[in-house]
């Protein structure tokens, strides 16, 4: 089932509606292990360290975890941080959502 997200912050900056589309079936373990090799097969020196420092984060372990600027993410799936969750969007790599097959 497919639904939608109002992002009240991307909104404000960029002065329009923002929505994002979220699907809630259920990932398949395929997909999810698929990701995780794209993810760890990313080359880039710096994005391997930073990935290496963000790897425990969303376990309630990871550095993104502590603190007192912690908020857990409201979108889930997610990767476990913003941080990591750029570094795949920048390489092209979508967290696994649905039972679409690959």
């Amino acid at each position: 089932m497919t639904r939608y997200e109002y992002d009240e912050e991307a909104s404000e900056r960029l002065h329009m509606d923002v929505v994002y589309e979220v699907d809630d079936s259920p990932m398949t373990a395929a997909r999810w292990l698929e990701s995780q090799r794209r993810l760890n097969a990313i080359s880039d020196p710096l994005a391997r360290k930073i990935i290496d420092l963000h790897r425990d984060c969303g376990s309630g372990t990871g550095g993104c975890d502590s603190g007192e600027d912690f908020e857990p993410q409201e979108r889930q799936p997610y990767w476990g941080c913003e941080t990591t969750a750029l570094i795949a969007a920048h390489f092209n790599i979508e967290f696994p959502t649905g039972d679409a097959t690959m």
